[in-house]
């Protein structure tokens, strides 16, 4: 394997990892502290369990996510085209919760958007960094 592809995919793992344990606080945090989202969960009194669950998914799914962008930017051979549509996807996902949902005022709504604004900063911010480095 080629240097530059090797670290490439090793930015987008390292951003994946960050984000999912950045998140997996963000979602801890709030249901301990916020009633109305704690009681939709199914362990209302096992933050642990649900910190192990919340963990694992979150930071397997996101470094999958992130060894293909940091394929995906390597491929584009590291332009400012990646950090745009890295924002745009997010705006987008973002978007469709909001119109999904109904808007911003359910009690899951901070934490949703919390963690997209962490999965922008990961990927489109430390992902090209960590890959130009």
């Amino acid at each position: 394997m080629k240097q530059d592809i090797a670290q490439a995919l090793l930015a987008g793992w390292l951003s994946g990892a960050t984000a999912g344990l950045a998140i997996t606080g963000i979602v801890l945090v709030t249901a301990a502290r916020r009633p109305a989202l704690a009681l939709r969960l199914p362990w209302q009194s096992r933050l642990g369990v649900l910190g192990i669950v919340v963990a694992n998914v979150l930071v397997f799914s996101l470094t999958l996510v992130g060894l293909v962008l940091g394929a995906v930017q390597h491929r584009t051979h590291g332009d400012g085209r990646f950090p745009f549509f890295v924002f745009a996807g997010v705006v987008v996902v973002g978007g469709l919760y909001v119109f999904v949902r109904g808007g911003v005022r359910r009690a899951e709504a901070p934490v949703v958007l919390a963690g997209l604004a962490v999965v922008a900063v990961a990927f489109a911010v430390m992902l090209p960094a960590l890959a130009a480095a």
